[in-house]
């Protein structure tokens, strides 16, 4: 059973997502969704029940197989959009967390690669330093703005 915190109503979706946050030295953790032509942080949907730094913690495991601990919460932006996917109107809570992997060995240039490598569900993961990802088309774009700052940030996003 689909747990997912999304739901339909009056032709807009809510839906609660956590992005992540995943460092090493300057660059950044990102996904492509082969299916769009943006790139996103990891993350995904929340479950009824579910907190957001565990749904990122879950969320993670699931598509990389990886595990990770939450280092510091980022901010949260009350997302306003239409989807690249299917065109309908959106109403998102984003919840935006940094964590680092438990295993220090994934930092290394040689498992950098292979976390690179790791495609499940049309997501590729790529390491990309902030102003390469200045130059490509990043969605929510506010982020890149949050995730330098050391405060706890809320944005709407419109």
């Amino acid at each position: 059973m689909n747990n997912d915190i999304r739901f339909e109503k009056n032709g807009v979706i809510f839906n609660n997502r956590v992005a992540i946050v995943i460092r090493n030295g300057k660059k950044i953790l990102i996904q492509k969704d082969d299916r769009v032509s943006h790139y996103t942080l990891p993350g995904g949907r929340c479950e009824l029940g579910e907190n957001s730094i565990n749904t990122g913690i879950r969320e993670f495991k699931e598509e990389t197989g990886i595990d990770i601990t939450l280092k510091k919460k980022v901010g949260m932006i009350e997302n306003f959009f239409v989807s690249s996917f299917n065109g309908k109107n959106y109403h998102e809570i984003l919840m935006i967390h940094e964590y680092e992997f438990n295993d220090y060995n994934l930092y290394s240039k040689s498992s950098i690669a292979n976390i690179e490598e790791k495609k499940k569900d049309h997501l590729t993961y790529i390491w990309l330093s902030s102003s390469e990802l200045k130059a490509t088309n990043f969605k929510p774009e506010i982020i890149l703005e949050m995730i330098d700052n050391e405060e706890f940030q809320h944005y709407i996003f419109d």
